[in-house]
C-alpha cells in the first residue's frame, strides 16, 4: 500500500464536505457527541480546542460553550441535540431513554466522588486542550473541588477509589450486557458511557467484569478510546 505522506488530495476528496465538531477531550458531554458519529459511521473532522480560547467557540455560538457542531454553514451546541442531528442522518439508530431513574440517581450520589477522583488527574492529563500553561491554568481556576484542594484530593486518591469501586459493584448490576438497556444502544448509552470513560483516567479504578465488556464494546463501537494509556 502507498504511503499517505506527502500525498496530495485528489480532487473529489477536495469537493466533499464534512461536518467538523469542536470538542474537549476530557469532557462527557464531548464526547457524548463524539460517540454518535461512531455509531453512525459518518464521517467528520474532529477538532480540539485549547481550553483557553474563548474567541472561536463565542464567533460561533456566541458564548465559551463545547461541544459545537458545523454542519452545511450552521453551528449549534448543547450535545444531545446534536447527538439528535447525526442520528437523524439516514435511518436512526439509537432507541429512546428508558427513564433509568435508578443510573441516574448512582450518577447524582457520586458525581462529588467522581470528581475528586478525576480532577486531579484531569489537570495533570496530557489531554490537547491542555497543551499549554495558560490553557491547563484556566481549567484548573474553574474547576476547584467543593471542601477540597486538588492536591489534597489526589493524595486521598486510596479512600476515594475504594469508595469508587464498591460503588461501581452496584452500577454493574444495573447493566443489561453490551447495553445499558436490552434491545441495543440507546440514549441511555449516550449519557452513562462517557463518565465512564472520564473514569479510565484513574489507575486503581477495578472494573466489575460486567462494566469493564460493556466499557470496551462502547469504545469499539463508537471509536472513542478510553484514557488508560495516560493514566494517572
Amino acid at each position: 500500500m502507498a504511503s499517505e505522506w506527502g500525498r496530495a488530495a485528489t480532487d473529489e476528496e477536495l469537493k466533499q464536505s464534512v461536518p467538523t465538531l469542536h470538542v474537549y477531550d476530557h469532557c462527557p458531554f464531548c464526547v457524548r457527541a463524539r460517540m454518535i458519529f461512531g455509531l453512525k459511521k459518518i464521517p467528520f473532522k474532529l477538532n480540539f480546542l485549547m481550553n483557553d480560547d474563548v474567541v472561536t467557540p463565542t464567533r460561533m455560538t456566541g458564548k465559551k460553550v463545547l461541544p459545537i457542531l458545523e454542519l452545511e454553514g450552521a453551528a449549534m451546541s448543547e450535545s444531545l441535540d446534536i447527538v439528535a442531528k447525526i442520528d437523524a442522518i439516514g435511518a436512526p439508530i439509537l432507541a429512546k431513554a428508558a427513564e433509568r431513574k435508578d443510573i441516574d440517581q448512582w450518577l447524582t450520589d457520586n458525581k462529588e466522588l467522581i470528581r475528586k477522583v478525576t480532577r486531579p488527574r484531569d489537570a495533570r492529563a496530557l489531554f490537547p486542550e491542555f497543551a499549554t500553561k495558560a490553557a491547563r491554568a484556566m481549567w484548573v481556576k474553574n474547576h476547584q473541588l467543593s471542601g477540597t484542594s486538588f492536591e489534597a484530593a489526589f493524595m486521598a486518591s486510596e479512600e476515594y477509589l475504594k469508595q469508587l469501586n464498591s460503588k461501581l459493584e452496584k452500577l454493574a448490576e444495573m447493566i443489561h450486557g453490551d447495553t445499558v438497556n436490552e434491545g441495543g444502544v440507546s440514549y441511555d448509552d449516550i449519557t452513562l458511557w462517557p463518565n465512564l470513560r472520564r473514569l479510565t483516567i484513574a489507575k486503581g479504578v477495578l472494573w466489575p467484569e460486567k462494566l469493564r465488556k460493556y466499557l470496551l464494546y462502547m469504545e469499539d463501537l463508537c471509536d472513542v478510546p478510553i484514557l488508560e494509556v495516560m493514566a494517572i
